[in-house]
């Protein structure tokens, strides 16, 4: 083989790929034939560890390795580099290739590999690396899902830790080069509610508090459990006096219930379900009560039981109010060069989560894969304004989207094009395998065509995509305000969601990541063939994605 031809080859191939700019379903890389070789035509319309391989095998027939073991060792290391490439672990694959650039220099070193060959596998390296950054990763997406629900927890509006989540996807946003704000606004008055068991390490459970409860100050009530039964006037004695009344629902109301806790002087009051649930129970009184009252599910009404059988229980219970609250969208922007007033493309997702729940897929998933698109399409060349939206408060009532869309400029209101909205995108709830487009009139717009010729695209089984007719997310404002707007979520085949759904289980341990890398490349792939058939270049676009 000749190196000076190969080589030339080599180089308008890195021309056009960075003229591409990238390419997740590797289309970019489908015009140059880089070897004439029988053995690297097994796949000569795309640069793969298969190509690369087989520019090794060349390369040891033509003696361009000094000893058989470097070719072994180089061969060895691309193997296990295939590996994660099949498993589509393209963070992985591109880390274990720098070490192969280290194993590449220490070779070259040691004169074991001529100097053009190895130039040449430099290239080709970088060219992988250069396509797997390009490609939509669902090990990067649980990354940050982790971070989010596991590092910092429940995100629940006005709190510290939405603030602290706000923060940590504005550096995510900057890492990539866009241009990120934080937006504040207000929102109602939050109802802090804690149950924590004093007598088993401080563990704190998930409660409703009941409506009409009274409330406590900041440090609640501290006090022993007493088990009252059903809550019935003849199930408390004068032991209950001071203590926090543990009842079970049924039997009577539960304003009953509170009723005859008051009269025993009762300091407060915990009902739990006689149902199974992952959710806890949220009482209703239909009056106002003068002690704290919270609900609990089944599970940990019975687990205090015990606890009490076994002797003393002490718990702490807060109910109170926090106001002049606030909550904050963080909006990453990028603008395109030289084009005056771009068409916006919005990618959105919210940030916050239930109390209780560390919100894992709800919408730790969605935040996190358009984390991830912001990163793929970081140096996309487009003639529109990618804005990318994690928004706060969704959970209280799309509080921070609505907020956005009202304080639009009549200007930016004009170049809206279409929004994107990112919902739940990996449960791994078994019957939640279907890919919703939520839109707020059920009807298909502009995206159901394109995520459509995504699904052909891909070769993917289009009984998987299903229309729906869903507002409850922050694809609504944009709807209202004349924009075109689509919400996704991963869920069943009739529209329900996973048992885990608002709830303290909705951990990372309940997240697929074979759901989000389908959900993931289906959407990318339809926004940016969206973008791409909107932009001058639209045929390079279009290969690109």
């Amino acid at each position: 083989m000749k190196s000076g031809r190969f080589g030339r080859s080599i180089s308008l191939f890195i021309i056009f790929f960075l003229l591409m700019g990238f390419s997740p379903k590797n289309s970019a890389f489908q015009t140059v034939n880089l070897i004439d070789s029988p053995v690297a035509t097994q796949d000569k319309d795309d640069i793969s560890i298969a190509n690369m391989k087989a520019l090794m095998e060349i390369f040891q027939k033509d003696g361009e390795f000094s000893t058989p073991e470097t070719y072994r060792a180089l061969s060895t290391h691309m193997t296990a580099v295939g590996h994660y490439e099949e498993r589509k672990l393209y963070k992985k694959a591109i880390k274990h290739m720098e070490s192969f650039h280290i194993l590449l220099h220490k070779h070259l070193e040691n004169k074991h590999i001529s100097d053009h060959a190895a130039n040449i596998l430099k290239e080709y390296a970088d060219a992988l690396i250069k396509k797997w950054e390009a490609v939509f990763d669902s090990e990067r997406v649980m990354d940050h899902i982790r971070e989010l629900s596991a590092g910092i927890g429940p995100r629940v509006a006005g709190t510290e830790e939405e603030k602290k989540a706000a923060e940590y996807l504005k550096k995510q946003f900057q890492s990539f080069g866009y241009d990120v704000s934080i937006q504040e606004f207000p929102i109602n008055n939050r109802v802090e509610r804690t149950l924590r068991i004093l007598t088993d390490k401080n563990k704190e459970l998930p409660v409703g508090a009941a409506s009409g409860s009274a409330t406590t100050d900041e440090h609640g009530i501290t006090a022993e459990l007493y088990y009252a039964n059903h809550g019935l006037s003849g199930d408390f004695s004068d032991e209950a006096k001071g203590k926090i009344a543990l009842v079970r629902r049924g039997e009577n109301t539960f304003w009953e219930k509170v009723q005859n806790a008051t009269n025993a002087q009762a300091a407060g009051v915990i009902i739990y379900d006689h149902d199974e649930s992952l959710a806890p129970l949220r009482p209703t009184l239909n009056n106002n009560s003068t002690i704290p009252v919270v609900g609990v599910t089944k599970v940990d009404g019975e687990s205090l039981r015990e606890q009490l059988s076994k002797g003393a229980a002490k718990a702490n219970l807060i109910i109170r109010t926090h106001t002049n609250q606030t909550s904050q969208n963080v909006v990453a922007v990028k603008k395109p060069s030289d084009v005056t007033n771009p068409e916006i493309v919005y990618v959105t997702a919210h940030y916050d989560s239930v109390p209780y729940s560390p919100g894992a897929n709800d919408d730790g998933s969605g935040t996190a894969a358009i984390v991830e698109m912001a990163r793929m399409m970081k140096d996309l060349p487009t003639d529109k304004e990618l804005r990318f939206i994690a928004f706060g408060a969704e959970e209280i009532g799309l509080v921070g989207s609505h907020y956005y869309v009202d304080h639009l400029p009549k200007e930016d209101l004009d170049r809206s094009a279409i929004h994107f909205q990112m919902e739940m995108m990996g449960a791994k709830y078994e019957p939640a395998s279907y890919l919703a487009f939520n839109t707020v009139d059920g009807e298909p717009n502009i995206a159901w065509d394109y995520m459509n010729a995504a699904f052909d695209k891909w070769g993917k089984d289009k009984e998987k995509l299903i229309l729906f007719q869903r507002g409850l997310s922050d694809h609504v404002p944009f709807h209202n305000a004349g924009i075109t707007a689509v919400c996704f979520n991963m869920g069943t085949a009739n529209g329900g969601l996973e048992p885990e759904y608002h709830t303290s289980y909705d951990t990372i341990e309940n997240i697929s990541p074979e759901r989000l890398q389908f959900a993931g490349d289906m959407i990318s792939t339809a926004i940016l063939d969206y973008v791409a058939d909107h932009h001058p270049q639209q045929t390079h676009l279009k290969d690109a994605s």
